[in-house]
């Protein structure tokens, strides 16, 4: 009786060992996969991550282009020959669009998107990747639609009031508008719209300006995980 107690518990202890041993190779496995998918998460995030700097460096420097006749309206208020404001180079836009128009900012998160719907950056354990890709994708992408949007409000508000007050100026082509556009220069309600604008635009590049920080030393820290991986 008591050899098959003995032996009894030998197969018991035996079967307990090989079950608690299968689910350690089954953990085992999962985490391995797990480190697995997390370096190609964050392989496919750097990637995008240096795409989304260059998009936001070329923003920038759009909005910069963009404002040079707003600078220039501000800094020279009261002593403007309109012949020498039509001659700023203005790049995409005309005169009075590159005064009251913004500039959307949409930079590239499909690959976010897609790894964060698919649970990819849930896997992510790194408490310091976690907190800084949190933050370059969601928290300063909110800041940065809360912007836009508020910029959006005063086109609205300065398109408006340029086409009950200044209407002959709503044509993109401004040629024999002298006089139009003195009494445009000359409306004091005119130039606090474009302080306002200014305002404005400096917030919206600083904001990119700090996102474009975070991106960078997101991107190193990720290529330096990656490499003691």
């Amino acid at each position: 009786m008591k050899n098959l107690l003995a032996r009894g518990g030998i197969e018991f202890l035996a079967v307990l060992l090989g079950i608690s041993g299968s689910l350690w190779v089954d953990d085992y496995r999962i985490e391995l996969a797990n480190k697995e998918k997390t370096i190609v998460t964050l392989q496919s995030l750097g990637k995008e991550l240096r795409d989304a700097k260059k998009y936001g460096e070329i923003r920038v420097q759009r909005i910069e282009n963009e404002s040079k006749a707003l600078h220039y309206i501000i800094d020279n208020w009261g002593d403007i020959i309109p012949d020498s404001l039509m001659s700023i180079e203005l790049g995409n836009w005309n005169l009075m669009l590159s005064l009251k128009a913004y500039l959307a900012f949409h930079p590239p998160k499909a690959i976010y998107n897609s790894l964060s719907n698919d649970g990819s950056i849930g896997l992510i354990s790194n408490p310091e990747l976690k907190k800084k890709i949190n933050q370059v994708f969601e928290i300063r992408m909110n800041h940065l639609v809360e912007g836009i949007e508020n910029q959006q409000y005063f086109y609205r508000r300065f398109n408006d009031y340029i086409i009950r007050n200044h209407p002959q100026l709503t044509n993109p082509d401004l040629t024999g508008r002298q006089k139009e556009l003195e009494a445009f220069l000359s409306d004091r309600a005119i130039y606090g719209f474009l302080n306002e604008q200014k305002n404005m635009r400096d917030f919206v590049k600083g904001v990119i300006g700090a996102h474009l920080k975070e991106i960078q030393d997101l991107i190193l820290t990720i290529d330096a995980y990656l490499e003691r991986t």
